[in-house]
């Protein structure tokens, strides 16, 4: 969700650092329970043609991709969550109700630890489990955000343009796969759906026309 606003800033010739905190989903490195949230930063930095946007969370996986493969009935590889009990599990119905992994081990961990005591010290919001309200609207929102935009050095736009250029265009190891920049796929993906629509998944949309049904919502 941050890159919609690391895109915007970008295209508006500014550079944007997101940083954001979220309830506790992710086990500290060596820990069984959610402590720390995911944590995403984001990224945005003018350049042509299209801005450099990276939105990514301090998590291995979001929660989301939890419930997706819960939804399709689908196991999840080793490592992504542990359950309840802080025991590894390959069921993505019960790691929805555990914790999920940090990326990167350590590295990871750390860096989403930092992130949430820096937005918890700049903000004076709520931190670790004790962040509400952005996982349903019962309870109010008490997490916190910190969006720095800064203007970019005179002259900076073309170089930076050309050093993505000079990475996309590097020779790849694998032939059939190119090398890219973090945003470039799902860049080409947003516009292939606004110009060919978006076909959901046969169950989810199941689902929505449920929910719309139960809350006499039409669309």
């Amino acid at each position: 969700m941050l890159a919609w606003y690391a895109r915007k800033v970008a295209e508006r010739g500014k550079v944007l650092v997101a940083l954001t905190t979220s309830e506790a989903l992710v086990h500290p490195w060596g820990g069984r329970q959610a402590m720390i949230g995911t944590n995403p930063i984001a990224i945005g930095v003018p350049a042509d043609p299209q801005p450099f946007v990276m939105d990514m969370a301090t998590s291995l996986v979001s929660m989301g991709k939890l419930h997706d493969h819960a939804n399709r009935g689908q196991a999840i590889p080793n490592g992504w969550a542990l359950d309840e009990a802080g025991n590894a599990t390959n069921d993505a119905a019960v790691a929805t109700n555990g914790s999920i992994a940090p990326f990167g081990g350590p590295k990871g961990y750390a860096l989403g630890l930092g992130f949430e005591v820096l937005v918890g010290a700049l903000t004076a919001s709520a931190l670790g489990t004790d962040v509400k309200g952005t996982l349903d609207d019962d309870m109010a929102c008490n997490k916190g955000d910190v969006f720095i935009i800064m203007e970019p050095a005179s002259g900076a736009f073309a170089p930076v343009s050309a050093y993505l250029d000079a990475i996309r265009n590097m020779p790849a190891a694998d032939p059939d796969r190119p090398v890219a920049i973090p945003g470039d796929r799902a860049g080409a993906e947003r516009i292939r759906r606004l110009e060919a629509g978006y076909e959901p998944d046969p169950e989810i949309w199941r689902t929505i026309c449920a929910l719309a049904e139960n809350n006499d919502l039409e669309f």
